[in-house]
């Protein structure tokens, strides 16, 4: 008997502990849009406050954010992104498949996950670069 509510016991507590790591997707009842618009982040986690100067790693860089920004909105989508081999020198000199690196760009520069990227997050995201460098 001991044993047998040990096991119950032990499979109660993997399954608390599996549904407690799930990572957190759109809410239930959205529609399938807002769904696949969502990162696997929690939203608790965006980052909301940009008040902060920067300045573009050098003057061209801006002009490359503005020949990417088709519709002129002051952001960038993941199409618009994918522009980039038209407009930044040596872009496509720069490794991975087109589509895998512009993801991965879109990943690393929108900073509050709303799947575009501000004229604001491509500057701080340069002047992080600069301070690398």
């Amino acid at each position: 008997m001991m044993i047998k509510l040990n096991a119950t016991l032990a499979v109660f507590f993997l399954g608390v502990a599996v549904v407690s790591q799930t990572p957190a997707f759109a809410s239930e009842g959205s529609s399938t849009k807002d769904a696949e618009e969502q990162y696997l982040y929690h939203p608790k986690h965006q980052q909301t406050n940009f008040d902060t100067d920067v300045t573009p790693l050098h003057p061209g860089s801006l002009q490359g954010f503005d020949c990417m920004d088709q519709n002129g909105d002051g952001y960038l989508t993941i199409k618009e992104l994918s522009r980039r081999n038209d407009c930044v020198e040596d872009a496509s000199d720069r490794g991975l498949e087109s589509s895998t690196r512009t993801t991965l760009i879109l990943d690393h520069l929108d900073a509050d996950r709303d799947l575009k990227v501000s004229k604001r997050e491509f500057s701080i995201w340069n002047e992080m670069q600069k301070q690398q460098n």
